[in-house]
C-alpha cells in the first residue's frame, strides 16, 4: 500500500485552485472589519434632511394655508401686493378686520373649486364691481371671493 502524498503547502505561482490556509485574504482573520461610520452618518443625515425638506414643501403646498378656515365676514391679509389684473401667487391669512393688514373681506367661500379663474364668485358681485378670488387646491380645493377693503 502506498501513502498518499500530502498537498503542497502553497500552490505553485500561477496555479489556479482554491486558496490555501496560509494565503492572504482581505480582512485578516481575528481583526474586526473596518466600517466607514462617517459615510453611514452622512447618509442618514442626508436622508433626514431630504425627508424634512419634502415634508415642509408638501405642507406649504397642501396644508400650510392660514386661510383654510376663512368664511364670509372674515378679513384677509395677503403675503404680497395683489395686482389688479392677472394672477398673483400669494398666501393669505385671516386677520382682525380692524387691523391695518386687512386688505380684503371675504364675501363668500366656495368649496370644490381650485382655480383663481373660477366664475364661482361672479354671482356675489355686481357686474362692474371689483373683486378678487383666492384659490387653494389642497384637498378638494376652495375659493374665497374677496372684496377689497376701503
Amino acid at each position: 500500500m502506498s501513502n498518499p502524498v500530502p498537498p503542497p503547502a502553497e500552490a505553485p505561482a500561477g496555479h489556479p485552485g482554491f486558496p490555501l490556509v496560509g494565503d492572504a485574504q482581505p480582512g485578516r482573520p481575528g481583526e474586526p472589519r473596518k466600517r466607514n461610520v462617517g459615510k453611514l452618518v452622512v447618509g442618514i443625515l442626508v436622508a433626514v434632511i431630504v425627508g424634512l425638506g419634502t415634508y415642509a414643501l408638501l405642507s406649504l403646498l397642501n396644508g400650510g394655508d392660514d386661510a383654510q378656515d376663512a368664511k364670509a365676514g372674515d378679513c384677509i391679509a395677503s403675503d404680497q401686493d395683489v395686482k389688479n389684473e392677472g394672477t398673483t401667487e400669494t398666501g393669505a391669512n385671516v386677520v382682525d378686520c380692524a387691523s391695518a393688514d386687512a386688505k380684503f373681506s371675504v364675501v363668500a367661500r366656495v368649496d370644490g373649486e381650485t382655480s383663481p379663474q373660477s366664475k364661482a364668485c361672479d354671482k356675489f358681485f355686481k357686474a362692474e364691481e371689483v373683486f378678487y378670488v383666492f384659490a387653494n387646491s389642497a384637498g378638494d380645493g376652495y375659493v374665497l371671493c374677496l372684496r377689497p377693503q376701503a
